[in-house]
């Protein structure tokens, strides 16, 4: 089968490999469709946690048909349409005994989604391998992976009737951060410095948007917007410390900032103490998902309450990958593997 496998940051190389072939507790999925997202850019580019050792395959976001299952597999069957979590918490640990299962001390990944086939582990099929709801296209499905882990932000925060929540970056997973707050009964305002990305905030629920500068000025369009005192909510979804920093500004005193956007392992930001201590702003990270968010987001896309599948971005071939993840097909990391 043909596979993208990732050799060192910056290689990433279509390759051919050996046919998978399940073992007890194991399933074989012969994937449908695979999203790349702006983790995969970074992975390419620096590494990834999920990535335990080069050669690595990639992709993390994807669905399919199962193919074959090992021995003891009853739960699903050849020919299922399924929906794959990329990952599994071993249920034992001290995190997992907290219901942290984002922060599991022995987290399984699953790389693999770009490829013809990916063998699912028995952890992994057992705990995190869900049937796709009727009402769902089998393409669209694997944005269940971001959805899921922007419910876990919500899920970490408390959404008031009418509160101004501010999401900083308008890309996939800020919009789907405003769709589940204004289901949360939110006032979602976003910020994005790319118009194109604020013209489908209205379809996800924004209230408001403002086209970002990436200054100060932005804190002052924010507190124009909210009587002057700040967002009670801020979701940061840029990945950038001067973002962190911006969006510690934006919140009002007793309100919550949710850094939601990964930077780089080795950047710093800087807090001002009296926001924290004095007006007492809660800060606080939310990494990943858990396989109770997965179902939730696959019940949300199967409702259908919002446009979903325009952020899932132009379909692709497997042979297109690369050039993808470099910028080359366009400025915008989403788009929709087909892998054959």
């Amino acid at each position: 089968m043909r596979a993208a496998r990732l050799h060192a940051p910056g290689d990433l190389r279509i390759e051919t490999v050996p046919d998978p072939e399940p073992g007890p507790g194991e399933v074989v999925l012969a994937i449908s469709a695979a999203l790349s997202c702006a983790t995969d850019v970074k992975s390419v580019a620096r590494g990834h946690p999920s990535i335990a050792a080069y050669p690595s395959p990639l992709g993390h976001e994807f669905a399919g048909v199962v193919e074959a299952v090992g021995a003891g597999v009853e739960h699903v069957q050849a020919g299922d349409e399924v929906f794959c979590g990329n990952s599994a918490p071993c249920g034992a640990c001290f995190q997992c005994e907290r219901g942290r299962d984002s922060l599991c001390e022995d987290l399984l990944y699953l790389l693999g989604g770009f490829g013809e086939r990916v063998l699912v582990p028995e952890r992994i099929a057992r705990k995190n391998l869900h049937p796709i709801p009727a009402s769902l296209d089998l393409q669209v499905a694997p944005i269940a992976e971001p959805l899921a882990c922007a419910i876990h932000a919500l899920d970490a925060v408390d959404v008031r009737p009418n509160d101004d929540v501010v999401i900083l970056g308008g890309g996939s997973l800020g919009l789907m951060l405003c769709a589940l707050a204004v289901s949360a009964g939110g006032r979602p305002i976003v910020l994005d410095p790319h118009p194109e990305r604020l013209a489908k905030a209205p379809a996800f629920g924004a209230a408001d948007t403002i086209e970002a500068q990436r200054e100060e000025i932005d804190v002052v369009a924010v507190r124009d917007k909210t009587g002057g005192r700040g967002a009670a909510l801020v979701f940061e979804a840029v990945g950038r410390p001067e973002a962190w920093e911006l969006a510690v500004q934006m919140v009002c005193p007793g309100g919550t900032v949710n850094l939601f956007g990964g930077c780089a392992r080795d950047s710093t930001f800087t807090v001002p103490t009296h926001r924290v201590h004095y007006e007492e702003v809660t800060l606080l990270g939310t990494y990943h998902h858990a396989p109770r968010y997965l179902q939730q987001a696959l019940n949300v896309l199967a409702e259908a309450r919002r446009p979903w599948a325009e952020l899932c971005g132009p379909k692709i071939g497997l042979d297109e990958l690369p050039q993808a993840l470099n910028g080359e097909l366009g400025p915008h990391p989403k788009f929709t593997v087909i892998p054959s």
